[in-house]
C-alpha cells in the first residue's frame, strides 16, 4: 500500500496546558536549531511526494519566523500536483501576520488553530494564554492572508465549564463564516498532567449525552456536517490527512514522540528529546498480526459516519470482513447498532456513542 501521508512533530510549547499530554518541552531558540537540524536529518530519509503533511505539536507557531521558514524548507521535497493538505497546528498567542503569510507562501493551505473556549476565564483554568480577542483577530488576518481552510479545535468538560457554557462557545461559532471545520472533543484526563495531578473529575455520562446533543444540533443548523465521532465540517472541508488515519492507510511519521504505519508495521518514535538530539536510534517498530490489522482497521473506521469500506477491507486483507466477524456482526446487526449501506459498515448515530462497548464483541 501506498504512503502518502507525513506527519511531523514540532514538541516545543511557550507554555504547557494542565490537560496536555503529547511529547512537548518548553520553547529554547538553541534546542529548536538542533532540533531541526536533527529533523532535517530524518526527513531525508523520507522521499516521494505526499497527499497530505500535517505539522503539529507541541506548538509549531512559537518557531521564530527564521525557525518556521527552515521548516517550511523541509517540507518543500513533498509537496506536488498531487498535495491536496497542508496543515499546520497554531496557538493564537504566538502566530501573527508575518508568520501567516510565511506558511501561506510556503504550501501550508490549511491552518489548524487551538481554541479550546472563547471564554477568556476558563482558558485560564487550563492554562491557556491567549483570549478571545486574539482568536478573532487570529481569523481575520488569516483570511487576509489568504487562507480559506480553517478549521479550530474546541473543548468541553472543562474546569467550571457548564452546558451554558458550551451554547455560549457555540454561538460565537456561528458567527465565524471563515472557520470551515471544527474539532469538538471532550477534556480527558490524561496520567500525570496537572488536572489528574489535582483530582479533577470528569463530566457524568448524563452531562456528556446532553453536551454532545447540543454541539451536533447546533453545527448542524450552521451548515456543518459530522463526518467522524468529534469532527464538524462545512462542504467539502474535512480533514484529508485526519481520515488517512480512520481509514488506516499508511503514513509517515516524524520527530520525537512521532508515530507511522507501514502496511503492518508500527513506528514508533521514543518521548525522549534528549536522545533525539544526539542522533540516537528512538525508532522501534512493532509488526502487529493480521489479526489486529483488520481489528484495527474496523476500529479506526467506524469512528466514521461513512463506516468501514467492506470493498477496501477485502482487497488489503484478501478476507470477507462479514465472514469473518460473522458472530459479533449476527449481533450488532440484528440489535440495529451496525448498519450495512451498500459496501459500508457503520454505527447508528445513536450507538455511536458506545462504540468502544460495540468493538470489544470483535476482540473475542
Amino acid at each position: 500500500m501506498k504512503t502518502e501521508a507525513l506527519y511531523i512533530h514540532i514538541p516545543f510549547c511557550d507554555h504547557i496546558c494542565s490537560y496536555c499530554d503529547f511529547p512537548k518541552v518548553f520553547y529554547n531558540k538553541t534546542m529548536v536549531d538542533r532540533y531541526l537540524a536533527c529533523l532535517s536529518k530524518e526527513l531525508s530519509d523520507i522521499h516521494g511526494s505526499m497527499r497530505t503533511v500535517y505539522i503539529g505539536g507541541g506548538t509549531p507557531s512559537s518557531l521564530t519566523i527564521e525557525q518556521l521558514s527552515l521548516l517550511m524548507s523541509m517540507i518543500q521535497p513533498y509537496l506536488s500536483e498531487k498535495t491536496v493538505e497542508v496543515t499546520m497546528e497554531v496557538n493564537p498567542e504566538s502566530m501573527n501576520r508575518e508568520k501567516l503569510e510565511l506558511i501561506y507562501q510556503s504550501g501550508v493551505s490549511r491552518l489548524s488553530i487551538g481554541v479550546e473556549t472563547f471564554n477568556d476565564h476558563l482558558l485560564q483554568k487550563i492554562d491557556r494564554h491567549h483570549t478571545k480577542s486574539q482568536v478573532l483577530k487570529l481569523l481575520e488576518e488569516a483570511v487576509e492572508v489568504g487562507f480559506t481552510n480553517i478549521s479550530i479545535d474546541m473543548m468541553y468538560g472543562l474546569p467550571e465549564q457548564s452546558i451554558t457554557d458550551v451554547h455560549q462557545d457555540l454561538m460565537v461559532i456561528k458567527d465565524l463564516s471563515m472557520v470551515t471545520h471544527v474539532s469538538y472533543y471532550a477534556l480527558i484526563l490524561e496520567p500525570h498532567t496537572k488536572l489528574a495531578n489535582a483530582n479533577y473529575e470528569a463530566l457524568d455520562e448524563d452531562l456528556d449525552y446532553q453536551i454532545n446533543l447540543l454541539i451536533d444540533d447546533s453545527l448542524t443548523s450552521f451548515g456543518f456536517h459530522q463526518y467522524e465521532v468529534s469532527n464538524y465540517a462545512r462542504g467539502d472541508y474535512e480533514s484529508e490527512h485526519n481520515k488517512a488515519y480512520w481509514h488506516y492507510d499508511n503514513y509517515y511519521g516524524a520527530g520525537v514522540g512521532a508515530t507511522g504505519k507501514i502496511d503492518e508495521d508500527l513506528i514508533v518514535h521514543s518521548r525522549s528529546l534528549t536522545r533525539y538530539l544526539k542522533n540516537e536510534s528512538i525508532i522501534s517498530v512493532e509488526k502487529q498480526s493480521s489479526e489486529d490489522t483488520m481489528f484495527n482497521h474496523l476500529m479506526m473506521s467506524l469512528r466514521l459516519n461513512e463506516g468501514l469500506n467492506l470493498e477496501e477491507f477485502k482487497r488489503r486483507y484478501h478476507v470477507d470482513c462479514l465472514d469473518y466477524y460473522h458472530i459479533p456482526l449476527k449481533k450488532h446487526l440484528e440489535q440495529g447498532t451496525l448498519v450495512l449501506n451498500g459496501h459500508y459498515l457503520s454505527t447508528t448515530k445513536e450507538s455511536q456513542r458506545y462504540l468502544n462497548s460495540i468493538l470489544i464483541d470483535f476482540l473475542d
